[in-house]
C-alpha cells in the first residue's frame, strides 16, 4: 500500500480527537475514515477492508480492546494502533498481546505517532 492511497480508520468516540487525527494525517496527506461508534466500526468492516485502524481503548458502548479483538476475527490481516487517555499496564499488554502494532498515551507525540502510522502502511512494526 502506497501513502497516497492508504486510508486510516480513526475509531474514537471523542469527536475532539477526530478531528484532531483528520488534521493530522490530512497535513501529511493521508486520509482518515472517522468512526464515533465502535459497533458502525465493526458494521463497516464486515463489508470492507481495513488496513490500518487507530482505535481508541475507552469508549462508550464497546472497549477498544473489544474492538480490536472483533476486528481481528473479520479481518486478521487489519494493523491496529491503540490510543488511550489512561495508561495501564494490564491494558498495554493486551493491546500488544493482541496484534496491536503501536499504543499511544494521549497526548501523544505527533511525529511519533505519524511514524508509527508510515510504518504500518509499509508493513512493519513500531516499537512505540
Amino acid at each position: 500500500m502506497t501513502l497516497a492511497h492508504a486510508l486510516i480508520y480513526v475509531i474514537d468516540d471523542d469527536l475532539s480527537m477526530l478531528k484532531a487525527l483528520d488534521r493530522l494525517l490530512s497535513s501529511v496527506g493521508l486520509q482518515a475514515q472517522l468512526f464515533s461508534e465502535p459497533l458502525a466500526f465493526l458494521s463497516y468492516v464486515t463489508c470492507n477492508s481495513v488496513a490500518l485502524a487507530v482505535i481508541d481503548i475507552w469508549m462508550s458502548g464497546m472497549s477498544g480492546l473489544q474492538v480490536q479483538k472483533k476486528l481481528q476475527v473479520v479481518l486478521p490481516k487489519t494493523r491496529v494502533i491503540v490510543i488511550t487517555a489512561t495508561d495501564e499496564e494490564s491494558v498495554r499488554n493486551a493491546a500488544i498481546q493482541g496484534g496491536a502494532i503501536a499504543y499511544f498515551v494521549k497526548p501523544f507525540d505527533d511525529d511519533a505517532f505519524l511514524a508509527a502510522v508510515h510504518q504500518a502502511i509499509a508493513g512493519q512494526n513500531s516499537t512505540c
